[in-house]
């Protein structure tokens, strides 16, 4: 029987909205992910815990065997919604951190962990840093595998290599790191498969009708590792198949329903580039709550990749003789699709919703308090109603990306 030994954390997570709560963590997610897919593989879990006896009921439950190092502090993260930056308790720069894990195997999935680091040694390594702030690369780690794969998002890749552009990535990783594999994840975009001997493969994005993305990338590493490590797909085929696990654990929070076969509902999506479209941000913002949530949604849209006008932010607040009326429909007609915050059913963001409508560009109202009747005229003609958050920040992303 073949062995996985996974490194990572185990922590918790909330969310305030939806409402979430749950012990994962990196570490865990993955062990919980790769033995929805296969009931038999041996999987070995090497992690930090203040807890042996928390951690020991949580692996009897999913079958794993634990090596557990023992640390001071029980670390959690807490999210507003999931598209915002957690909190994190207690403050890293407050983590004590422990000796290092050392160990080796011939099957390992590597995760940067908040408390301390990992020194691995493994024929087949799969490495993801797990920290676009300051991600250690994996020799700087003391770490050695006779074939490594390295598994980052944009951000961790700009940061190690040094550089933002894609040829400076690609040299610093195959020539200074030594990789075999790399891949670098883009969240709602896919991901991007580089190899040693071939052209960089962009896989795609599986468009699903929910998005729940806390974890997503734990996933995807974690399926990546268990097809090419313990399947021994190749790298191309191996990220693919990741990647609409990953899809299938965004749209139920869930990992039993990654085995199932793949729905009608769940479609590829290969974005070769982020969409130059802008997208115009409609909804009041006349108290502090409402500018709460515009601020978000447009913190949130530009953190997926969009260009964004919002009249809050690049027009402002005033009155009719300043021009604002005139001013937000020339910022409108600018743009290639309209996000409209439609709770309170506010007379300008109808208004706004109906002009669009009449030029034809795409509308999707994000709305959660107001009745389907009150929405007839928005679904009747042609909007994209969603009431989940993150869901339809999602959405406008892949319909502005379909509509370049």
């Amino acid at each position: 029987m073949k062995t996985i030994s996974i490194v990572g954390g185990f922590y918790n997570e909330l969310c305030f909205h939806p409402r979430f709560e749950d012990k994962n963590g990196s570490g865990f997610r993955a062990c919980r992910a790769i033995r929805s897919v296969n009931r038999s593989v041996s999987i070995e879990f090497h992690t930090y815990t203040s807890n042996e006896q928390e951690l020991s009921i949580c692996a009897r439950t999913f079958d794993i065997d634990v090596v557990p190092y023992p640390s001071n502090q029980d670390i959690s993260f807490s999210y507003d919604h999931p598209l915002r930056t957690p909190s994190i308790i207690p403050r890293p720069d407050l983590i004590i951190s422990p000796a290092p894990i050392e160990m080796k195997a011939d099957n390992i999935l590597c995760y940067g962990m908040l408390e301390g680091n990992a020194k691995v040694s493994g024929h087949k390594v799969v490495y993801d840093p797990q920290s676009p702030v300051k991600p250690i690369s994996f020799r700087d780690t003391g770490s050695t595998a006779d074939q490594l794969a390295v598994v980052v998002n944009l951000k961790e890749a700009h940061k190690i290599a040094g550089s933002e552009d894609e040829k400076e990535i690609e040299t610093f990783f195959f020539e200074k790191e030594r990789v075999d594999i790399l891949i670098i994840k883009m969240g709602p975009k896919g991901a991007k498969v580089y190899t040693k001997n071939g052209a960089p493969q962009i896989v795609p994005v599986y468009k699903t009708p929910s998005v729940w993305p806390i974890g997503s990338g734990d996933v995807f590493a974690a399926i990546f590792a268990y097809q090419w490590m313990i399947v021994d797909l190749p790298a191309d085929k191996a990220a693919d198949i990741a990647s609409f696990s990953t899809a299938m654990y965004c749209n139920s929070k869930n990992y039993d329903s990654m085995v199932i076969e793949r729905p009608k509902n769940i479609t590829p999506l290969k974005i070769t580039d982020f969409p130059k479209g802008m997208v115009y941000l409609a909804g009041p913002f006349f108290n502090y709550a409402q500018k709460w949530l515009i601020n978000e949604a447009y913190h949130g849209l530009m953190g997926l990749g969009m260009r964004v006008f919002s009249p809050l932010h690049d027009v402002g607040e005033g009155t009719v003789e300043d021009g604002i009326a005139e001013k937000d429909i020339k910022g409108l007609e600018k743009c290639r699709i309209v996000f409209a915050v439609l709770d309170g059913l506010d007379s300008g963001t109808i208004f706004e919703i109906g002009y669009a409508i009449k030029m034809g560009i795409p509308v999707i109202v994000y709305v959660e308090n107001e009745s389907p009747g009150q929405l007839l005229m928005a679904e009747g003609t042609g909007c994209l109603i969603e009431r989940d958050f993150t869901t339809a920040m999602y959405k406008c992303l892949w319909l502005l990306a379909e509509n370049e």
